[in-house]
């Protein structure tokens, strides 16, 4: 294993000092590093890997160095785009490290959402025509792929890739910052109390998993809520979809990062005004990957949801406030931000039923 201190400082020695990208699990200890180390490099937090892929290329045109892009390997499906029609030898020819996380390895056990991009991963990058390495587990090794990955993509004018299989880092000894007020877990059980019988989309990571477990300890059915466990972003897209297609008032259950990732979505809610309340759980933070900052602390949510189109929009911070609020006086489409703090309990557990009995089950309430 090599170190975030020894890599970085690898990495600075060979002019790699420009990153951005959307983090992961995989390559957790070395982004929490990096985030408290931009002094020492160029940091730019992207909102979905796309827009990293963009970013990238503004960067080489201003400098002609090799950008840093890092990524988990399904965020492969954002960057698709700008990686054949931008980046490409074909199109302008742009150098680029791609350092991409590889979930759903096959042999290894992880989420459904994971497997089959683990499992395509290489036949990708192959048909992409983009070289790729497998990253080494020492620093030699390593800190040797990352030379001559750059040389490769100075001499080819292109994107190439560095693959990181799970503990390649080695984890870091940091404090844990003990956070006070209202937890995502606590809110989302009163929001649920609240929703009553009503549909339920919920956002991917934490959200999810967090709904089913509220479920399980209420002894609720599981049938009235849809678990987005993977398509980070889109649980607004299948939301507008849903209230699109029937009767009942749909409640969309977002976070932050997520929405950020696919902002677009809201301008088409805005537009269709379906009976749908979209709730974002804003934490400021990529909490499932490290606690990288999101880059909402900027955004004026109101102005944000009344400029497309959204009927209400309601902000809340603290359990006293959220319990006083009455959904049903919101008018649709509505939007409800809830600031939370960052936290999740250690045990907290996974869905326990596969995607696709949840699909099933949720396909029978809403057409029943």
């Amino acid at each position: 294993m090599i170190s975030s201190t020894s890599f970085l400082e690898a990495l600075k020695r060979l002019d790699l000092t420009f990153f951005t990208g959307v983090p992961d699990s995989g390559l957790r200890e070395f982004l929490v590093y990096l985030e408290t180390h931009e002094d020492e490099t160029r940091h730019v937090r992207a909102v979905n890997e796309g827009q990293a892929v963009g970013i990238a290329v503004g960067y080489h045109l201003a400098t002609g160095k090799v950008p840093v892009v890092y990524l988990q390997n399904s965020g492969l499906g954002n960057a698709m785009n700008p990686l054949t029609s931008l980046a490409d030898l074909e199109v302008y020819g742009i150098p680029m490290i791609l350092f991409v996380a590889w979930r759903g390895r096959p042999g290894e056990k992880d989420e459904p959402q994971h497997k089959k991009m683990g499992r395509v991963m290489e036949d990708m990058f192959k048909v992409l025509e983009i070289p790729y390495e497998v990253a080494k587990d020492e620093p030699e090794g390593l800190t040797a792929q990352a030379a001559r990955l750059k040389e490769i993509a100075l001499e080819h004018q292109a994107p190439v890739a560095l693959v990181f299989p799970r503990g390649i880092i080695e984890k870091e000894k940091q404090e844990e910052e003990q956070r006070e007020g209202l937890r995502r877990e606590e809110a989302l059980e009163i929001l649920l109390e609240k929703i009553g019988e009503a549909p339920v989309v919920s956002t991917t990571g934490y959200t999810s998993r967090e709904v089913f477990e509220i479920r399980e300890k209420n002894e609720q059915s599981h049938e009235r809520d849809f678990l987005t466990v993977g398509s980070m972003g889109h649980a607004s897209a299948i939301a507008l979809g849903i209230a699109r297609s029937v009767s009942k008032r749909v409640f969309l259950i977002d976070g932050d990062g997520a929405f950020q990732m696919h902002m677009g979505s809201a301008a088409a809610i805005g537009f269709y005004a379906p009976n749908l309340v979209h709730i974002v759980i804003d934490n400021g933070a990529h909490e499932s990957t490290g606690g990288q900052p999101t880059l909402v602390s900027k955004l004026d949510w109101e102005k944000l949801f009344q400029s497309v189109g959204y009927k209400s929009v309601a902000l809340v911070s603290g359990r006293e406030e959220l319990e006083l609020l009455n959904l049903a006086a919101l008018s649709s489409p509505a939007a409800l931000v809830v600031k939370v703090a960052q936290g999740t309990r250690t045990d907290l557990g996974r869905p326990t039923a596969a995607p696709q009995e949840n699909k099933e089950a949720f396909m029978r309430f809403l057409q029943g």
